[in-house]
């Protein structure tokens, strides 16, 4: 082999070599940022994962406290949104005043006054209406009755979503002594004896704070 065929092999082996020994490098980087917590949590992940993890890390340390913050309050409101979205159907504004046969600012006028449930999107501040407070091309009377006895303020985006996730979760509504037999709260909404319930298990999450 020739000096200069040599080199020509020799080169680009040692460029190798130098890559793998940067990326070690680096990896040990990030391995050294992360919490035990993570390393713990990623050392039982496939090795994709793993790496995937570490190196979120090493992206998250190099943004400010003030930015992570801001991104981990964007991922809680889009969390919560798709909690309730994954309980009952939302329909968006249009999809509602066409159900009730009103226009657009019939139905702001109906939100505001307190006859309508709206759920806020907090990421992009959209509304949007859940379908269980519509019957035969109206609002169901008791949404409206409930609204105003909680005392519950129209106006007031985190009330009104407050209430919203209420009337999305689950209650028992089984007799003492029989199976556990868990419904949808707005599922309930028409039983007078389920509706107390609901009211007082409401009154008791909103003094809780939860």
């Amino acid at each position: 082999m020739t000096t200069a065929a040599h080199n020509a092999t020799h080169t680009p082996i040692a460029r190798l070599e130098a890559a793998k020994a940067a990326l070690r490098e680096r990896f040990e980087e990030h391995l050294a940022r992360a919490s035990d917590a993570v390393v713990l949590k990623a050392v039982e992940l496939a090795d994709e994962k793993a790496f995937a993890a570490l190196a979120k890390v090493g992206v998250d340390s190099k943004r400010s406290v003030a930015t992570r913050n801001q991104e981990a309050m964007a991922r809680m409101k889009a969390r919560a949104f798709e909690r309730v979205a994954s309980r009952c159907e939302l329909l968006d504004a249009k999809a509602a005043y066409e159900i009730l046969g009103i226009t657009k600012q019939a139905l702001s006028q109906k939100t505001k006054a307190g006859k309508l449930l709206a759920y806020t999107n907090k990421g992009n501040r959209r509304k949007f209406y859940p379908a269980f407070q519509f019957a035969e091309n109206k609002p169901r009377a008791v949404v409206a009755s409930l609204i105003e006895s909680l005392g519950v303020d129209p106006s007031d985006t985190e009330a009104m979503n407050f209430l919203v996730q209420h009337l999305v979760g689950k209650m028992d509504y089984s007799d003492p002594g029989e199976p556990s037999n868990e419904v949808s709260r707005f599922d309930v909404l028409d039983d007078s004896d389920a509706l107390e319930i609901i009211k007082r298990d409401y009154a008791n999450a909103l003094s809780a704070g939860q």
